[in-house]
């Protein structure tokens, strides 16, 4: 997967309500070519940029992990990103792309 592949989920889905893995509800949209994510219990949107982003994708294609600690180190909205793959049909078992 692409920083690129990314966006274009997150655009797909943008204005759709999404869960992450623990059933916590947001939207997801794109601010200057980065995703940003709303969750319902707040109503704040909240991206912590580009180059996160960028850093779970590398994260993801190496590990392929749906687990949101997996990613602590690199991105604070991991389990939102998580989410946005797990809508788009991703799974524990999918095998990362090289």
């Amino acid at each position: 997967m692409t920083y690129e592949e990314l966006l274009a989920l997150a655009r797909e889905f943008e204005g759709h309500t999404l869960e992450t893995v623990t059933g916590r509800r947001y939207r997801v949209g794109i601010y200057l070519a980065c995703p940003f994510f709303t969750p319902e219990s707040s109503g704040y949107g909240q991206s912590d940029g580009r180059r996160a982003v960028e850093r779970f994708v590398e994260r993801y294609n190496e590990t392929g992990s749906l687990r949101p600690g997996d990613y602590a180190k690199v991105s604070r909205n991991a389990s939102y990103l998580i989410g946005l793959l797990i809508a788009a049909g991703a799974s524990q078992t999918s095998a990362p792309r090289p």
